[in-house]
């Protein structure tokens, strides 16, 4: 334990709601401590984005202290409690040794309720056991780095495996036993990779030793989990590191429908590095990466790959090759095999077919004859970004390159001035619903008045008043937050 006076965590950077939750659930009777992330990146001299808090309050208990609660999932049941464009995890402290109860329904043990269930590798498909102290909360989290806590009204830093001394030494290091605890979730194995790509921290000798002889695990993750999981890792700015580690550790081939063949080759490396890297640079810009795009980068090389090979078998034995139809059975092929792997929405597996037939367009000997269906796609820019990737390694295209560019800052220049369009004709339009909001605001309190005689209050039914455009904004922003956490967001 480190007390307040022994560290200089800059305390200003933790988000106010999160204090506040805090400070409610301790009115109520709780413990409750800020833990994870947050903690980590403030002891880093980082700015969290993310702040979780772990109670011994169950996840009904916290719903009842907050009107803007939602309990979410059924493997881990947790609560987030949203502020706007905040939103507070809050977890109930985790008991219990998931070896010794590997149960199929709930049981009750020392007037606890457990319900854990555990397939026969030894995942936990559920794990709602709850403990009394976060000694066994800190016992049941991931990483030593992760399970620090911080006590906001005594300012104490709380660490009960080593999590301070290993970020001191820069050390991913699993708590527990390595196999153990990636078989009750593989998803560990990933976490362990994003951290150490993500942070710059080397992997523990004993936690990276059960990485190889557990990655097939990953393979009973749900796909939709695995596409989530795969977002975090190469949409948050730190792709060419993630690429790098993956590839260190033979997770690349485990995540995405590519061949080893292929990954082995020194250009599809280096068009990948150069693609992650660009990436991260539009993340640091604050600019916008689309899972659609980053699927289109990593299985390009498969997919062109099996259209020459077919190509070739075909031009042996048809007189004429339909290449409309060639190219959209070999996207099918590659992206169902990846869906197989990661559950891309529908719309994004569109997408992906899109951008790749767009390239054989882009790059056609008769690039004339193909303008106005090319740049009528509305794919067209993130279609010329991939081949402009391309290229880089295929001076084949460059004067492709040079042809398209013309057009594709005109698509660019023209979506700009829609942009601000639209913008203008929103706000013309909320200006005037607020305006409408006020007029009808003040007429119906004029109504209420005069039904009411003056100013007294009338116990019967009073009129109604419409929303206006703040509250129905503020309610809307609040639903789309809510349906963010749950992934329900396209």
């Amino acid at each position: 334990m480190l007390h307040a006076d022994q560290h200089q965590l800059p305390t200003e950077k933790i988000s106010k709601n999160a204090i506040k939750v805090i400070k409610r659930l301790k009115q109520a009777g709780f413990e409750a401590y800020l833990v994870g992330g947050g903690v980590r990146d403030l002891l880093l001299g980082k700015s969290p984005k993310d702040f979780d808090v772990s109670t011994n309050a169950t996840p009904e208990q916290v719903r009842r202290l907050f009107n803007n609660a939602r309990i979410i999932g059924r493997r881990f049941r947790i609560v987030h409690i949203i502020y706007a464009n905040d939103i507070i995890e809050v977890t109930t402290f985790r008991g219990g040794n998931s070896n010794q109860l590997k149960v199929a329904t709930p049981i009750q043990r020392d007037g606890k309720r457990y319900e854990v269930q555990v397939n026969q590798e030894g995942m936990l498909v559920r794990d709602n056991s709850y403990g009394t102290s976060i000694e066994e909360d800190a016992q049941r989290r991931d990483f030593t780095i992760n399970a620090i806590y911080l006590d906001i009204q005594s300012g104490d830093l709380i660490d009960f495996h080593g999590g301070l001394y290993d970020l001191t030494q820069g050390v991913i290091d699993i708590i527990g036993d390595p196999e153990t605890r990636y078989r009750e979730d593989p998803v560990r194995i990933l976490r362990a990779a994003r951290f150490s790509a993500k942070l710059g921290f080397k992997i523990s000798k004993r936690t990276v030793q059960m990485i190889g002889p557990c990655a097939k695990l990953l393979h009973s993750v749900s796909p939709a989990r695995m596409y989530d999981e795969v977002n975090k890792l190469f949409l948050t700015g730190h792709a060419e590191s993630t690429f790098k580690v993956l590839t260190a550790l033979g997770l690349f081939t485990e995540l995405f429908n590519i061949s080893p063949m292929l990954l082995n080759s020194s250009i599809c490396r280096s068009f990948l590095s150069h693609a992650f890297a660009s990436t991260d640079q539009r993340f640091a810009e604050n600019k916008c990466n689309k899972p659609h795009f980053l699927y289109a980068i990593i299985l390009w090389n498969e997919f062109i790959w099996n259209f020459y090979m077919m190509r070739d078998d075909l031009m042996l034995s048809a007189n004429n090759i339909d290449y409309k139809d060639l190219i959209s059975y070999l996207a099918s092929k590659v992206v169902i095999k990846q869906y197989q792997i990661t559950a891309m929405p529908e719309q994004i597996i569109s997408s992906i077919a899109l951008l790749w037939r767009l390239q054989f367009l882009l790059e056609s000997k008769n690039p004339e004859k193909y303008v106005k269906e090319t740049t009528g796609y509305h794919a067209f820019r993130a279609a010329f970004d991939l081949f402009k990737l391309r290229a880089e390694f295929d001076p084949n295209l460059r004067s492709r390159v040079e042809f398209w560019q013309p057009y594709y800052d005109q698509c660019k220049a023209d979506a700009e001035r829609r942009r601000l369009s639209d913008n203008n004709r929103r706000n013309g339009e909320r200006r005037e619903r607020e305006r409408g909001g006020r007029r009808r605001g003040g007429e119906q309190r004029s109504e209420r008045r005069n039904s009411n005689g003056g100013n007294r209050r009338d116990n019967g039914n009073a009129p109604r008043f419409e929303e206006n455009a703040s509250d129905r904004q503020n309610r809307i922003s609040k639903a789309r937050n809510w349906r963010k956490s749950m992934n329900l967001e396209p």
